[in-house]
């Protein structure tokens, strides 16, 4: 049960429902990309107890070109995974640009889970008109 955070283990004691079929790996799969999404869906500076927890707005960037603010975008996302999401390590950010979708940031996400070294983690994710990030499993390489 060490996969998961700890408020989802107090609401899995509280919660009625029937185990599932799903390895521990698949459940801290689940939680991470959870957790990745609340992490990268938070303006660093509005959690009062931890003011650098997610990410700054990417319209603020300041970068000569769209070059270097891509490079801010992907180092700010690293740090901050890194920083609050220790169930990954070996951890690397790529913005993937488009020619044809230039408006449109995507990015990967990849890694190891710590517990489990041999674990290869894939995300893809993309950033979601009004600003949100979405994140989920690259094909069905985690499990």
């Amino acid at each position: 049960m060490h996969e998961l955070t700890l408020l989802e283990r107090i609401e899995s004691l509280e919660s009625e429902e029937k185990e599932t079929d799903e390895t521990s790996s698949e459940k801290e799969m689940r939680s991470i990309i959870t957790h990745l999404r609340k992490l990268l869906n938070t303006n660093k500076g509005s959690v009062e107890i931890a003011q650098d927890y997610g990410i700054p707005d990417m319209t603020v960037f300041s970068g000569g070109g769209i070059s270097e603010t891509m490079e801010e975008i992907e180092k700010a996302i690293l740090e901050v995974v890194k920083k609050y999401e220790k169930r990954l390590s070996n951890v690397n950010v790529k913005i993937e640009s488009s020619k044809d979708d230039v408006l449109n940031i995507k990015f990967r996400l990849e890694g190891v889970l710590a517990r489990q070294e041999n674990r290869p983690v894939f995300l893809e994710s993309s950033v979601q008109p009004g600003g949100r990030i979405s994140i989920q499993r690259q094909g069905n390489t985690i499990v």
